[in-house]
C-alpha cells in the first residue's frame, strides 16, 4: 500500500440500533449476535474457504448451546473470543465488549455506512491521549556499552503526530556503532503515514510487503520517497519473543527479508493478517482479518508460522548475545 493507515485497525459500521449499555442480555441477543458474527467471518475473511470453514463451526457450536446459557456481554464477547481463535489460530479474530469505543466509533462514522479509512488526524489509537501518554510506544531510547544503540518499542505508533517523537529517537542513536531494536511483547499497531520506519534502513521506494484482499486485489507497501532525515546505516539487529505480533512483526519480516536486519530472540506470534473492526451492536464488535501480507509475487508470509529468529537466544539474554558477538 502507498499508505498503511491503521494497519491493523480498520473500522466498519454495520448495523447500529439506538446506544444502550446495559450489560444483561438474553438467549436472544446471543443468537443475534453469534449468528451476526458467523456472517460477517464468512463475508469478509481474507480467505473464502477458511472463513466459510470458521463461520459454519461457530454455527455448530452455537445450535449444539454452547453459548446459549451465557447472561453478560463480556463472557459472551470473552468465549466467542476463544472460540474462534480456537476454530482459526488466528490472533486477529476477537470480540470485544467495549460500550464506549462502540459510541466513539459511531460518533466518528455517524455520517457513513463503510468507511475505508480514517481522515488524517481522528483515529485515537494514532491521535488520542492514550497514544502520547505511552509515548507513541518509544518507551526507552539509550546508548549501551561500546557505543550500541537501544530502542525499545511497546507498540508501532508512527503518524504525523508521533514522527517527531521518532525523529529524536533516531537522532539520539545517529552516531552508534549498532542498533538494537527491541520488540518483545510489541502487540503491532501501524501507521498513517506510510512505511517511515523502514526507510532509515533502506534506499526510498523499495517494496516491502504486498497485501492481499478477499476480493484478490493486491496493493503494495513500500518505503517513502519523502523522508529527510538521516538514514541508518550501521548493523541492525531486532529482538523478538513469541508475544511480538503484527505491525512489529511486519517490520521485523521486512527487515529480514532485505538483509537488513538480524533477528534475535524467540520466533514471533505469527499473527501477520490485517484486521478490521466491524460494530455488531450497542455491546461489542468483532476484528476480522480482511488482508494478508506477503513477500511480493510470493505466498510467502509470517502467519502462523511465526519469523524465525537468525539465532534463537534463551529468553533474558538477548542483548548479552549481541553485545558479545559484536566484540
Amino acid at each position: 500500500m502507498n499508505h498503511i493507515k491503521k494497519l491493523f485497525i480498520i473500522t466498519y459500521l454495520v448495523t447500529i440500533p439506538g446506544l444502550s449499555f446495559a450489560q444483561s442480555l438474553s438467549k436472544q441477543d446471543v443468537t443475534k449476535t453469534v449468528t451476526k458474527i458467523a456472517s460477517l467471518v464468512k463475508e469478509k475473511y481474507v480467505f473464502e474457504n477458511w472463513g466459510l470453514s470458521i463461520s459454519e463451526s461457530l454455527l455448530k457450536k452455537l445450535n449444539q448451546g454452547k453459548f446459549i446459557n451465557i447472561n453478560d456481554w463480556q463472557s459472551l464477547a470473552d468465549s466467542l473470543t476463544i472460540t474462534i481463535q480456537a476454530l482459526s489460530n488466528d490472533g486477529h479474530l476477537y470480540v470485544r465488549n467495549e460500550p464506549e469505543t462502540i459510541k466513539e466509533l459511531i460518533e466518528s462514522e455517524k455520517n457513513a455506512s463503510l468507511v475505508a479509512e480514517d481522515s488524517p488526524g481522528e483515529d485515537p489509537f494514532f491521535y488520542g491521549d492514550e497514544a502520547v501518554k505511552k509515548n507513541f510506544g518509544f518507551s526507552e531510547v539509550k546508548i549501551l556499552k561500546d557505543n550500541i544503540g537501544y530502542i525499545k518499542l511497546s507498540e508501532i505508533n508512527i503518524s504525523a503526530k508521533s514522527l517527531p517523537t521518532l525523529y529524536a529517537a533516531m537522532q539520539f542513536v545517529a552516531h552508534t556503532k549498532a542498533l538494537i531494536i527491541d520488540l518483545r511483547d510489541n502487540g503491532g499497531g501501524g501507521s498513517d503515514v506510510g512505511s517511515v520506519l523502514p526507510t532509515y534502513f533502506l534506499p526510498a521506494d523499495v517494496v516491502l510487503l504486498e497485501f492481499v484482499s478477499r476480493n484478490g486485489d493486491k496493493q503494495t507497501d513500500k518505503t517513502v520517497t519523502w523522508l529527510t532525515e538521516k538514514k541508518y546505516n550501521n548493523p541492525l539487529f531486532i529482538i523478538t519473543n513469541n508475544v511480538t505480533r503484527s505491525a512489529a512483526e511486519a517490520f521485523a519480516f521486512s527487515m529480514q527479508t532485505q538483509k537488513r536486519a538480524k533477528i534475535i530472540g524467540k520466533a514471533s506470534a505469527g499473527a501477520a493478517h490485517m484486521n478490521s473492526w466491524f460494530v455488531i451492536n450497542d455491546h461489542v464488535f468483532v476484528s476480522i482479518s480482511t488482508a494478508a501480507p506477503t513477500i511480493p509475487g510470493t505466498e510467502i508470509s509470517w502467519e502462523r508460522t511465526g519469523i524465525k529468529p537468525d539465532f534463537e537466544v534463551e529468553a533474558g539474554k538477548e542483548i548479552e548475545f549481541i553485545l558479545s558477538n559484536l566484540q
